[in-house]
């Protein structure tokens, strides 16, 4: 299905498909005016993620999103197929989606009070083939965290889905005393760099606004 929630909405010139299954990376191209499909691949992430382990985050970020978009542009070559990917990092620990509430607990309980980083890669592939890749981090500090406040959030937010167990977009914001880098990268996708290319492209720019 095209997704297309605002009134206001840019015509690409060649179809374009969202290899993800991400609410926010979705928000965010909708609240951009970009008419998309979504297409969730079903690539297997935990045996690329023992692959490219060795890797600095950058890269993975990059290889996981690869993955995922390569998939679904062999399914439809004509698209452009947009693939994206996050890590939340303390150290050289990687925080995935927790997945229960309990989990959320336990990894803010860790995250509290320390500077840790958002790595976000995106992609875009034709005909199975990456025509740009490209990844940037945001350093993030959070407050020193009270359990109640912890357990509170997560209760409230049910962050169980989202890397780092916080979703910034909302009443994760709250979390942090400050951020350095982009609030798109933080919430999954680094989108001004996505729609410069794009526009370099010459798959979407403002000369196409219909509404």
């Amino acid at each position: 299905m095209t997704t297309r929630s605002h009134s206001l909405f840019i015509k690409p010139n060649k179809p374009l498909i969202l290899a993800s299954g991400s609410a926010s990376r979705k928000v965010m191209l909708e609240d951009a005016g970009v008419i998309f499909d979504i297409v969730i691949s079903d690539v297997d992430e935990s045996i690329i993620k023992q692959e490219i382990s060795s890797q600095p985050f950058n890269k993975q970020v990059i290889a996981l999103a690869s993955a995922k978009a390569e998939v679904v542009s062999l399914q439809f070559p004509n698209a452009v197929v947009i693939g994206g990917d996050q890590m939340c990092i303390l150290g050289e620990k990687i925080f995935d989606k927790p997945g229960t509430k309990e989990n959320a607990v336990r990894n803010l309980k860790e995250l509290s009070g320390t500077s840790h980083y958002q790595y976000s890669g995106i992609c875009l592939y034709q005909n199975g083939e990456a025509i740009w890749t490209y990844s940037e981090y945001a350093t993030m500090k959070m407050h020193s965290l009270s359990e109640i406040e912890i357990i509170n959030y997560v209760e409230k937010e049910d962050p169980t889905g989202a890397a780092g167990a916080y979703k910034f977009e909302s009443l994760g914001c709250n979390l942090f005393e400050s951020v350095e880098g982009s609030s798109y990268t933080v919430r999954g996708m680094p989108l001004l760099p996505l729609l410069k290319k794009l526009r370099e492209l010459d798959i979407m720019n403002l000369e196409s606004i219909e509404g």
